[in-house]
């Protein structure tokens, strides 16, 4: 267990479970801090609660597959919810902000991760990030790199908005891509995001949007 919690750790749980295998590519989701409505808190709680009963009649070969495959549907519930969601927050909406968080996202690529993609929404941002080796043949922790890009941004962000007081919510979802197929299959994703939203009829005429082809395969 290492001495600082930020450190790099293969495993660790908070709300979520958190996966970190050396030398991964990972698909990071993190969103503003406001509440999510009742409505959807219950349909996730519901839907939840399903997968549970079914996993406890699955033998162990099985289970964790399968709960890979629950996730990533109340991971897709929550995502398609953020995307239509009129109220709450919308702060990345702003330009300047918008801006702030690009800019942090590109501080550290090739000096702590390789950045891949990245999709900036109204109230959400998506990346894929390929974390670096640190020191010893460890990589760059994913909560060292987050924490850094969102403690800079809450705050540049709060003077913008002259406000103080959470502007992320604390935990993210990651998710380690586990082959070349699921790569593509996420990044389509990620880019397709304002589309889904129906914000835009194609993806390229989201502003808030880049995929690094040079790096892609790494």
């Amino acid at each position: 267990m290492p001495k600082n919690k930020f450190e790099y750790q293969f495993y660790y749980h908070r709300n979520l479970p958190h996966y970190q295998p050396k030398d991964g590519v990972f698909f990071i989701t993190y969103r503003l801090a406001f509440s999510l409505p009742k409505t959807i808190l219950n349909k996730l709680a519901e839907q939840k609660k399903e997968f549970d009963e079914k996993l406890e009649r699955l033998n162990n070969s099985k289970k964790a597959k399968q709960r890979l495959i629950n996730n990533k549907i109340l991971f897709d519930i929550t995502d398609d919810f953020l995307g239509k969601y009129k109220k709450g927050p919308h702060w990345l909406k702003n330009n300047e902000i918008a801006q702030l968080v690009i800019d942090s996202l590109f501080f550290n690529h090739k000096k702590k991760y390789h950045l891949l993609c990245y999709i900036i929404m109204s109230n959400h941002v998506h990346i894929v990030i390929k974390p670096l080796i640190e020191k010893k043949s460890t990589p760059y922790s994913l909560s060292v790199i987050m924490k850094d890009h969102k403690d800079f941004t809450a705050h540049e962000a709060n003077k913008v908005l002259c406000r103080k007081g959470q502007f992320w919510l604390h935990e993210n979802y990651d998710h380690y891509v586990r082959n070349r197929e699921e790569l593509n299959r996420i990044i389509g994703y990620i880019l397709n995001n304002p589309v889904k939203a129906e914000l835009v009829d194609d993806y390229q005429e989201w502003e808030y949007s880049w995929l690094n082809e040079n790096d892609l395969y790494l």
